[in-house]
């Protein structure tokens, strides 16, 4: 079996799941296109926006994979994320639909899958980088699948809220890191934000924000947040 070296740290089938009707490609934007120099010197910046087929969209070589001397382990892309996939995918349709049964469910896949989306991106990566910065490769990808369900009980204990834009002209796009945490005690500009940092979810003021699909978008509030949103606007948990 070939290895597969080409990881989609934003899945195909969640891709597929922002495509407009009768669409197969992503409106992609590239918000740092390649530079490419041409024979006479000149230096010209190539397109940032373009149709992009999933295959081609938010993917990294070896982003996951693991070595041992020349080999090359594949095994966290086809056996970790190949599972958290195909249950995930599940989980993510039924909250996109109204069946409380299939609800209760997928409730638990649903945070497990949110939190791996939050860490697998290379942004989540970074972040965990910092936090252990002497780790190898190897160390990294051991470490990620220990903290993969830190925030699962803080979701499932706080206020779910689900938007439409079913009516709306503007949809909900898919991005390079689809778990957004918002607080607004801190800013995009805020020292708190800054690449790789979000601010806590442990935060009480923060929100998390997933969009489901191009018409869907589930928000996960902190409930003290949620029963009393003029709870203190600084950053103290």
């Amino acid at each position: 079996m070939s290895e597969t070296r080409d990881n989609h740290y934003v899945p195909q089938w969640y891709q597929r799941r922002f495509f407009e009707p009768g669409k197969s490609t992503l409106a992609y934007l590239d918000l740092t296109p390649p530079r490419k120099v041409l024979d006479d010197g000149r230096i010209i910046t190539e397109r940032a926006l373009f149709d992009r087929y999933t295959t081609g969209a938010f993917y990294q070589t070896d982003l996951y994979s693991t070595f041992f001397g020349t080999s090359v382990n594949d095994e966290i892309e086809r056996h970790l994320f190949g599972s958290v996939d195909v249950r995930g995918s599940k989980a993510v349709k039924a909250f996109a639909e109204a069946d409380p049964v299939e609800w209760h469910r997928h409730f638990q896949t649903l945070f497990e899958y949110i939190d791996i989306q939050k860490i697998r991106t290379p942004k989540g990566l970074e972040w965990l980088r910092t936090q252990y910065p002497k780790l190898t490769q190897n160390q990294l990808m051991l470490e990620m699948q220990g903290i993969r369900m830190m925030h699962c009980t803080i979701w499932a204990e706080g206020v779910r809220e689900i938007i439409s834009a079913e009516d709306a002209d503007i949809k909900f796009i898919v991005s390079d890191h689809p778990v957004t945490i918002y607080n607004h005690a801190a800013p995009p500009q805020s020292s708190k934000c800054a690449y790789p940092l979000d601010p806590s979810i442990a935060l009480k003021a923060s929100q998390t924000i997933f969009p489901l699909s191009r018409d869907f978008c589930l928000i996960l509030t902190n409930l003290e947040y949620a029963q009393d949103p003029s709870t203190s606007l600084n950053l103290s948990k």
